[in-house]
């Protein structure tokens, strides 16, 4: 999880950007062990009294973290709006009883997997997905060779991610 702080920033920043947030929310991230047992355990949600997001980590994947972020800043802004001026009951079942918050669910559904997914494609090209390769040399007497070969998604990923925010969070 030490790799979400700067890619937090970085989405949060792009989805305040294009809703322009009235005020900022807080995100926390939470760690329930027990809460990650549960195979519907709780994954986020917003409190807007005091504009917080809590995000649950344990046992997930870095990507549906940072999804589960962007669907609860468009919570945020809803609030940001007064969609959340008249209080409501959010127990068991309010999503497909009250015809309010089943507007305001799908919302932030599509907002915020739209913005996600936007968000991930605006970094995944920064990077250069298609054009990264790893360099091995090969020192034979006094021949060089360099080869070439092809990292593997995940690689990429991993890799790309990790020099492009070092050369961006590092200052030389």
């Amino acid at each position: 999880m030490e790799a979400v702080g700067p890619l937090l920033t970085s989405l949060y920043d792009y989805i305040s950007d294009k809703l322009h947030f009235s005020h900022d929310a807080s995100v926390v991230l939470k760690s329930d062990e027990v809460n990650a047992q549960n195979p519907l355990g709780k994954t986020a949600h917003y409190q807007p009294h005091s504009s917080t997001v809590t995000i649950f980590v344990d046992g997930r994947h870095l990507k549906d973290v940072l999804r589960s972020v962007a669907h609860e800043l468009i919570h945020h802004h809803q609030n940001c709006n007064g969609d959340f001026d008249v209080p409501f009951d959010t127990s068991l079942g309010y999503a497909q009883s009250n015809p309010v918050l089943r507007r305001i669910e799908k919302q932030a559904y599509k907002l915020g997997n739209i913005f996600f997914r936007d968000w991930e494609d605006k970094m995944k090209k920064s990077l250069n997905e298609n054009s990264e390769y790893n360099k091995k040399e090969i020192i034979k007497g006094n021949e060089t060779t360099t080869t070439q070969k092809k990292e593997t998604n995940d690689q990429w990923y991993q890799n790309s991610l990790y020099r492009n925010l070092i050369k961006k969070w590092i200052k030389k």
